[in-house]
Formats: C-alpha cells, sequence, structure tokens
C-alpha cells in the first residue's frame, strides 16, 4: 500500500534531482539509490518464470479515463460503483454516456512489458512495496526479489515515480 508522504529534498537519505523537485515527484534514480539492485535480466527467465510470486505492483492493469490504474479486483469494484451510477441517470443523458465510456474503458485490460530486470534485497522490496505500485517479485527457492522495471530509454533521473515531494525553489 503506497503511503502518503511529503519529501523536501531527500528520499531514504537520497537526494531528489532537481528535475524531480521541479516537478514534485521522486525520480527513478533517487529512488533506485535508496537500495542495492544488481541488473540481471536473464533472472526470471533462466528460474521460470512459474517460480516467481508477484509481490507488488501488476502485469495486467486495467486504466480509467484519467490514466488511474487498476488491478483486476479494484477494477470490477470501479465498474460496479459506475454501474449503480447508472442506474441513477437518465438514459439519453450526456452524464450517462459518460459513464459508459468510463466503464468501457475499465474492461480493456493493458499488459506491463518489463525491460529490465534487477535483483535487489528485501529492504529495497519494502521501499517499493511501501512506496509505489513497481513490479516486485519474490522466488523462495532462491529467496530472492527482484525488480520489474517497466520503462526503457530514459535517463532514469528524468523519469518520474509517483512519489510526491514538494518543490523546491
Amino acid at each position: 500500500m503506497r503511503r502518503q508522504v511529503t519529501f523536501d529534498r531527500y528520499f531514504c537519505g537520497n537526494e531528489i534531482s532537481e528535475y524531480g523537485r521541479q516537478h514534485g515527484y521522486v525520480d527513478y534514480r533517487t529512488l533506485a539509490k535508496s537500495f542495492d539492485a544488481v541488473l540481471n535480466n536473464n533472472i526470471v527467465e533462466s528460474t521460470g518464470f512459474e517460480n516467481w510470486d508477484t509481490e507488488n505492483g501488476y502485469f495486467e492493469y486495467f486504466e480509467d479515463s484519467d490514466g488511474n490504474t487498476y488491478d483486476y479486483d479494484s477494477a470490477q469494484e470501479k465498474i460496479e460503483e459506475l454501474e449503480n451510477k447508472l442506474n441513477e441517470v437518465d438514459e439519453d443523458s450526456d452524464e450517462y454516456a459518460e459513464i459508459q465510456a468510463e466503464i468501457d474503458s475499465l474492461n480493456d485490460s493493458y499488459y506491463a512489458e518489463i525491460f529490465q530486470y534487477y535483483i535487489i534485497d528485501e529492504n529495497g522490496a519494502e521501499i517499493l512495496k511501501d512506496y509505489t505500485d513497481e513490479i516486485v517479485m519474490y522466488n523462495a527457492k532462491l529467496d530472492m526479489y527482484v525488480w520489474g522495471v517497466t520503462h526503457w530509454g530514459t535517463s532514469w533521473d528524468y523519469v518520474l515515480t509517483d512519489i510526491p515531494c514538494t518543490k523546491s525553489e
């Protein structure tokens, strides 16, 4: 579960980039400095995907029209809530059409593409689970956590997390 915490210049003892502070969110480089991470793009495939349990984040997700993401159960709850609203609205109204469009968008699923896997320690797994929806997997046989990174190509000090911070002047 994500904690709502406000940071100023530091996250877990690491200075947030200027870009992150300007935009009000912790950047991935600062997040990654908060724990040990070793790149190993073959670890999940070579040990068998079925041997890894997802402890945080989700591979299949659902998105509403505002860009908020949900796992399957949360999306179903939201759809049920919206369907109840539909019963209270005139079928010929714009509001009815908007609610129906929202339901339709929540019925479409998307799949996360992992571009890199990092072996992380338990502390790193806890930080990711406490503050983010990043994919964290665990292999009990290996007693090992991995972080599945779903973005590619941009320097990590210019990729923002969802962890809020205050803007510093």
